[in-house]
């Protein structure tokens, strides 16, 4: 299934460089001159009354669908000229579809966007450019930080609007660790602390003393190639190549992994491919002590699946490292189809998200600490605990961090499979870590350059 998922995704993401210009041409030829995307029509009243259907998608639990689903609704009842086809999955899955959807020239008109595919999207001209619309004051951003922004802006255009600042992160139940007498992580936990932790809480209790490696085989690996140098990152600045010059670091990150599924401190991969939701987390259902891998603002649907109380802590730190591998990051993006026949109500409706008071306190950070301000200062005296901890948490890495890299280059997506099948035959003693890092270097390298040119 995993094959099949992978061929799917490099197909349909082909087949829609190819095609995409021709699958819209009758879009385009259909739109009124006034609504191609260049923010000329006054819609601050939702514009004329012409009856309009916009398509949405997103990803995310199901209390993501729940409160996004309520905001659909509000928004309708504030302009009932407007109404939406919403589509929404888990994240397994999820940008399958949307290649599959770019290649047949049906991309939703709004769809939830992520850090590590939107430059691909972007670079393809398949999202509008929002800056006319800030600009002219239809997308009102006066009250949000610049690098709150930052993460949306690919080659000076503005294609995504953040929903919601936040980092990695590693959840745990107190009360696992106070079971196996072990004490709680602080801001200072480094690699070695780490792999005590989650090896004396197995042999303590019989659980898994962690879901998975901090950051999981991605996200993890970037952040332990972070720390050992301002200049290093897992691409490039430019992205036609890898970012860091020394193969030892893939390889001692990986055999930590592999030391800790021997262990039995964490779960092999036929276990951890089976989490599709915070529901099915091993950490919900008490059978491990912490999630390793996972966004800050995931606390809140963990902790509602979870119905006990949960903390969060800072990913490890590397002993003597250089740097932060820690960052600030947008949680997700809503982009808008460049060949969208209603540009202006998919940025009002972009618009209202972000900004109106009482949405938000439908949604209360679930995507992630708001962009603005005055959204922020509103939610903070009725934020319930998880909340409240996410926003405390964002300070945090705040104060243990390092700037963002840039957004994942072209062939992101086969790489990220290349890495995740290459984890999986060392987890499963297939491929020794030092030979599997001189193969990703050589397969990687290979992917990017093609991806170039």
């Amino acid at each position: 299934m995993k094959k099949w998922s992978a061929l799917l995704l490099a197909m349909a993401l082909m087949i829609s460089f190819a095609l995409f210009g021709c699958s819209n041409a009758d879009d385009t030829s259909s739109k009124d001159n006034d609504s191609a995307g260049t923010g000329t029509t006054d819609t601050s009243q939702s514009g004329n009354n012409e009856k309009v259907t916009m398509r949405i998608t997103w990803w995310g639990s199901q209390t993501r669908h729940d409160q996004t689903l309520k905001v659909l609704e509000m928004f309708q009842q504030k302009y009932p000229n407007i109404t939406f086809e919403p589509e929404f999955t888990a994240w397994d899955g999820y940008w399958e579809k949307i290649a599959a959807e770019a290649a047949a020239g049906s991309l939703p008109d709004v769809w939830q966007q992520d850090y590590q595919y939107i430059s691909q999207y972007a670079n393809k001209n398949l999202l509008l450019d929002l800056q006319p619309y800030v600009d002219e004051g239809k997308l009102d951003l006066s009250d949000v930080d610049q690098n709150s922004i930052a993460g949306g802006i690919i080659n000076d255009k503005l294609y995504g609007i953040n929903l919601g600042n936040n980092s990695l992160c590693m959840i745990y139940d107190p009360e696992i660790f106070k079971q196996a007498g072990v004490a709680e992580p602080t801001p200072e936990l480094t690699w070695e602390d780490y792999v005590n932790v989650v090896k004396t809480i197995h042999e303590k209790t019989g659980l898994y003393g962690d879901e998975n490696i901090p950051g999981n085989y991605f996200h993890g690996l970037n952040h332990y190639i972070r720390q050992h140098g301002p200049e290093y990152d897992l691409y490039s600045e430019d992205g036609t190549k890898l970012g860091y010059d020394n193969d030892k670091w893939f390889e001692e990150f990986f055999s930590m992994e592999l030391d800790l599924i021997k262990a039995g401190a964490i779960p092999l991969p036929e276990v951890r491919n089976e989490i599709k939701t915070p529901e099915d987390s091993l950490l919900v259902s008490k059978k491990s002590a912490m999630i390793g891998a996972i966004n800050s603002n995931q606390i809140v649907a963990t902790a509602t699946a979870a119905g006990r109380p949960l903390k969060m802590t800072l990913l490890p730190k590397a002993k003597d490292q250089v740097r932060e591998g820690q960052y600030i990051k947008p949680s997700m993006f809503f982009s808008v189809t460049q060949y969208t026949k209603y540009p202006d109500q998919a940025v009002e409706f972009v618009n209202y998200f972000i900004n109106d008071i009482e949405a938000n306190k439908v949604m209360m950070a679930e995507r992630g600490v708001p962009i603005s301000a005055k959204v922020r200062e509103a939610l903070k005296p009725s934020l319930p605990d998880a909340q409240k901890q996410m926003f405390d948490y964002v300070d945090l890495v705040i104060e243990n961090s390092s700037p963002i890299g840039p957004p994942q280059p072209a062939g992101h997506a086969e790489i990220d499979k290349l890495l995740k099948t290459l984890e999986e035959q060392i987890c499963y003693e297939q491929i020794t870590p030092a030979a599997a890092a001189a193969k990703f270097r050589e397969e990687a390298t290979k992917i990017l350059s093609q991806n170039a040119q």
